[in-house]
C-alpha cells in the first residue's frame, strides 16, 4: 500500500535531518578543505552530485574538487599517485589488479545494477529473436558482442549463466572494443546480441529490437568508491567527513529518485526537478534520458560485499587476477556505519 512507501520516505528524511544541517565547528566559508574527488563523467555518480548541491559537504567543512577523467584506470592511476583523494569506478579485472598493487580500499557503493534500475541490457538481433531468442537460456550457443571482456559486464554476463545453470562453454562472447562496434557487428548479423549500456540499448531498442536488462536475471555491484590505505591511515578524519556527507547525498538521492508505491507508481522527491536537472547537465545528457536510465545507490552506499568476492573469485578463475588477492584486503567497511548487506530488490 501507498502508506508502507510514505513510512519508508520519512524515515529517509529523518535520517537527512538527523546527520543535520550545520557546518562543523571552525568550518567558515573561507576555511573550507578541499576534498578531491575523481570520476569518469557518468549518471551512475548522481549521489554524489546531489550531495554537493544540498550542502552536504559544506556541513562537514569540505570544499568538494571534481575532477572529470577520460577513463576509470586514469581515476585509479590519479587517487594512487595522489592527485585526487577519493576516487568513483566501476569494477572490472585491472580494477582489482590494480588496487591490490597499489593500495587503493572500497570504502563504499557507487552503484549496482538492480532489478527495476538496469545500467545494462542485452540488445538482440531481430534475426536471433525471430529464431527463438527471448532469454537468458537461449545465451546457449549465442555469439555475444561486448566491449571489453575484462569489464564488470562480462562479470555480470556469465554470473547469469552460473544462475541458470547453463555451460560456459556454450557461450561465444566477442570483444568489440567499443558500443558502437558491437551495433555495427549487430547490424551485420555477426553478433547474435550485444551488451550494452543501457541507454544506448534502449536508443537501439526504439527500433524494435528485443531488450533484455541483466538486472532482470542477477544483481551485482557496479561501481565503488575508494580511496588509498594510507589516506585511511594519515587523513581518516578528512574520508570520515567525505563518507558523512556522501551518505546524506546517497539518502537524499534515495528520497528524490528511488521512491516507489506498492502499486509501482514513482514518488518524485521534493527536489526530484532541481536534482535531475542538475546531474543531466553534470554527465551531460537530457534529463528526459536520465528520468529513464537512473542508477541504484544503496541509501547509506553499503557495498554488496557478497557479490564482490565472487567478483574475485571469478577474476581469479579466468586467470585474469592473481590468486593471491583477497576480497577482504581491498575494502575498509568501517565508514559505512552499519553492518554491509547486499542491496535489496527494487520493483518499479
Amino acid at each position: 500500500m501507498r502508506h508502507r512507501a510514505r513510512a519508508r520516505i520519512e524515515i529517509i528524511r529523518f535520517l537527512i535531518l538527523l546527520w543535520g544541517p550545520g557546518l562543523v565547528p571552525g568550518a567558515a566559508a573561507g576555511e573550507l578543505e578541499s576534498v578531491r574527488i575523481g570520476l569518469t563523467r557518468e549518471a551512475s555518480a548522481a549521489p554524489l552530485f546531489v550531495a554537493i548541491a544540498a550542502g552536504y559537504f559544506k556541513a562537514e567543512g569540505l570544499d568538494p574538487q571534481v575532477t572529470f577523467l577520460k577513463t576509470d584506470p586514469s581515476v585509479s592511476a590519479a587517487v594512487a599517485s595522489g592527485k585526487v583523494d577519493i576516487g568513483m569506478a566501476s569494477l572490472s579485472a585491472p580494477f582489482y589488479s590494480y588496487a591490490a598493487v597499489h593500495g587503493l580500499k572500497m570504502i563504499a557503493s557507487r552503484s549496482s545494477d538492480q532489478t527495476g534500475f538496469p545500467m545494462y541490457a542485452l540488445l538482440v538481433s531481430r534475426k536471433a529473436h525471430a529464431a527463438g531468442f527471448t532469454g537468458v537460456r537461449e545465451l546457449a550457443h549465442a555469439r555475444i558482442g561486448i566491449a571489453d571482456t575484462d569489464s564488470g559486464t562480462y562479470y555480470a554476463l556469465f554470473n547469469i549463466v552460473s544462475r541458470f545453470g547453463l555451460d560456459p562453454g556454450s557461450i561465444k562472447t566477442i570483444s568489440l572494443k567499443s558500443p558502437a562496434g558491437e551495433l555495427g557487428a549487430l547490424s551485420r548479423g555477426d553478433v547474435d546480441a550485444a551488451l550494452l549500456p543501457f541507454a544506448t540499448a534502449l536508443h537501439s531498442a526504439s527500433r524494435r529490437e528485443p531488450l533484455l536488462p541483466l538486472s532482470d536475471f542477477a544483481q551485482w555491484q557496479q561501481g565503488v568508491v575508494f580511496t588509498t590505505a594510507k589516506n585511511i591511515a594519515t587523513r581518516r578524519d578528512l574520508i570520515d567527513r567525505f563518507m558523512r556527507a556522501y551518505q546524506r547525498g546517497t539518502a537524499d538521492y534515495q528520497l528524490n529518485f528511488l521512491s516507489y508505491d506498492d502499486g509501482g507508481d514513482f514518488i518524485p522527491g521534493p527536489h526530484y526537478d532541481k536534482y535531475l536537472d542538475l546531474i543531466a547537465r553534470q554527465v551531460q545528457i537530457s534529463s528526459d534520458m536520465l528520468a529513464i536510465t537512473k542508477t541504484y545507490c544503496d541509501r547509506r552506499a553499503n557495498l554488496d560485499v557478497t557479490d564482490i568476492k565472487k567478483q574475485v573469485q571469478f577474476w581469479q578463475n579466468q586467470g585474469r587476477l592473481d590468486k593471491r588477492v583477497a576480497a577482504v584486503a581491498l575494502l575498509d567497511l568501517s565508514f559505512i556505519g552499519e553492518e554491509t548487506i547486499a542491496p535489496q530488490s527494487w520493483h518499479r
